[in-house]
């Protein structure tokens, strides 16, 4: 029993998925739109519980683009391929986009980070790739000198729930946001800028 566990735990290991290894995280221009949306669209298309997630409009990807924050893209890289495994959209600064959140008065919404959307291909989940992405948007956060990030989370969506609790956030309050009821989930930290 034990050769046979061991085996498939070194098994897994070998296919394990590491941003700055195997994986890279890149922000997109705005010419690489029209790929996240394509990518958005097999991911919600080939979930069980489509209701987990609300599809992001262009103007979603093309604000952060633009403006504080970003979208990110995870390419896995093997032999001869460069293939997008994930997505991650960090949105700062957007008027109004944080007041029907209702976030503690002592953070204000310019000094907080909208994750507003995580996904990973299929055949990458179960690697630990939300939470590496996780904590690549919290570095972004800090170089941006903010204070919180904030994002929501289905209720019953227990692998991204029990993952936002791993890297440090808590939940808030239960609220009707995206077509749904939502958690909504944030953690406080300390930006570079501040720490200067």
């Amino acid at each position: 029993m034990k050769e046979r566990l061991g085996a498939s735990m070194e098994r897994k290991e070998d296919r394990r998925y590491i941003i700055g290894k195997n994986v890279n995280f890149t922000p997109i221009g705005l010419g690489s739109v029209g790929e996240a949306m394509k990518f958005q669209a097999r991911i919600i298309n080939g979930m069980e519980k489509k209701e987990f997630f609300t599809p992001l409009e262009p103007k979603e990807f093309i604000g952060p683009i633009k403006g504080r924050g970003g979208v990110y893209f995870l390419r896995h890289k093997h032999e001869d391929k460069d293939e997008l495994i994930g997505l991650a959209v960090g949105a700062c600064d957007i008027p109004g986009t944080l007041a029907e959140y209702n976030l503690p008065d002592d953070l204000p919404d310019d000094k907080v980070m909208l994750i507003d959307s995580v996904m990973v291909a299929k055949g990458y989940r179960g690697h630990g790739l939300q939470l590496q992405i996780l904590a690549k948007l919290e570095e972004e956060a800090k170089k941006l000198g903010l204070n919180g990030l904030v994002a929501t989370v289905h209720p019953e969506n227990q692998y991204s729930l029990v993952n936002f609790e791993k890297a440090g956030y808590r939940v808030l309050h239960e609220a009707n946001l995206h077509g749904g009821r939502r958690f909504v989930v944030m953690k406080e930290i300390s930006s570079e800028q501040s720490l200067a």
